[in-house]
């Protein structure tokens, strides 16, 4: 070995115990960065705080439709000074507080495709007593997917009070004490946990204020009905190419005169399995024929017989897919 080797070697030596000093720091950096995102992101992005993405035990990838009642008692102390309520149930919701149906949305019907990122604020101060109080969720989802998710707060500084978590109760089955208690109702079952915001296609959440449904105070029934014929989308797979296309099958149009309002489903049937209706407005007579890719459907929980859109509708012809299924409007 040459002097001139040993030269170079130290040389060496000397750059990369540099450059792992270099690369170290770097490293460390990286993390700690990566770490003060999180936690910031976190404080400043995620309002929820515990709060996490339930839903029922239920094979998704089925594409069957599902409906089901998440249930929770809490309690409340004295000194409030407000509750608040998020809540976001996508695709479907409807809110029942201390047995009475308060508000509802359907994710997708009204602001579009970032709506997912949005927590629906409800002030519910004036719905709730101090000590016991019960939400019951219902959620309805046509391909069996979604989520759910809802906190309460009672304060600036108690933010969060009540979340969905794991001590929630999945109802798969309407039964009218469920608004009320769990009392006698032995069969409930706990959520899956999906987890907290960001988690799957849902970002964290920037609350948006809503107003309360104020309660029907008027039923309307329909002037007349006619069996129709409409056209069902449909796709189709021919030699592993999906072709797009429609089916005739039978309905119920019921005309209702140019109105608006939400509408009520009322079925005659008790269905042992969740089960969706389709549902098509139209303002003439002649676009009940024609075949159309929105149509609304309506997922009836078993047990179920009354379901009402929290959406508001503009129409005259609503036609329902769904035998023995009628349909009346209420404002």
């Amino acid at each position: 070995m040459t002097a001139g080797d040993s030269i170079v070697s130290d040389v060496d030596r000397a750059l990369m115990k540099r450059l792992t000093i270099v690369l170290a720091f770097v490293f460390a950096f990286t993390a700690a960065f990566a770490h003060l995102e999180r936690t910031y992101a976190r404080k400043f992005f995620d309002i929820t705080g515990g709060a996490r993405w339930i839903w029922a035990q239920h094979r998704m990838n089925d594409n069957q439709p599902l409906a089901f009642f998440a249930s929770r008692d809490f309690t409340l102390p004295q000194n409030r000074v407000y509750t608040r309520l998020k809540v976001l149930g996508d695709p479907e919701y409807t809110v029942f507080l201390n047995g009475r149906e308060i508000t509802g949305r359907r994710v997708g019907g009204r602001r579009g495709q970032d709506e997912e990122r949005v927590i629906d604020l409800y002030d519910i101060s004036s719905l709730v007593t101090t000590g016991r109080n019960r939400i019951v969720i219902a959620v309805r989802a046509p391909q069996g997917t979604g989520g759910l998710i809802a906190s309460i707060d009672i304060g600036p500084e108690a933010a969060n009070w009540v979340v969905t978590d794991g001590e929630w109760k999945i109802h798969r089955r309407w039964d009218p004490r469920i608004v009320s208690s769990d009392a006698g109702i032995t069969t409930w079952e706990r959520p899956i946990i999906i987890g907290a915001p960001p988690v799957g296609r849902w970002n964290y959440l920037r609350a948006q204020e809503q107003p309360l449904a104020p309660p029907p105070t008027r039923v309307t029934p329909p002037k007349d009905s006619f069996a129709q014929i409409g056209l069902i989308p449909q796709i189709r797979t021919s030699g592993g190419v999906a072709v797009a296309g429609s089916e005739e099958a039978r309905a119920t149009a019921f005309d209702f005169g140019f109105t608006k309002g939400h509408v009520r489903l009322i079925s005659e049937t008790d269905r042992p399995i969740s089960k969706a209706v389709f549902i098509r407005f139209a303002f003439d007579r002649s676009e009940l024929r024609l075949p159309e890719w929105n149509l609304r459907p309506i997922v009836f929980a078993p047990g179920e017989t009354v379901i009402t859109t929290p959406e508001i509708h503009d129409f005259r012809y609503a036609m329902v897919f769904g035998k023995g299924v009628r349909a009346e409007v209420v404002n």
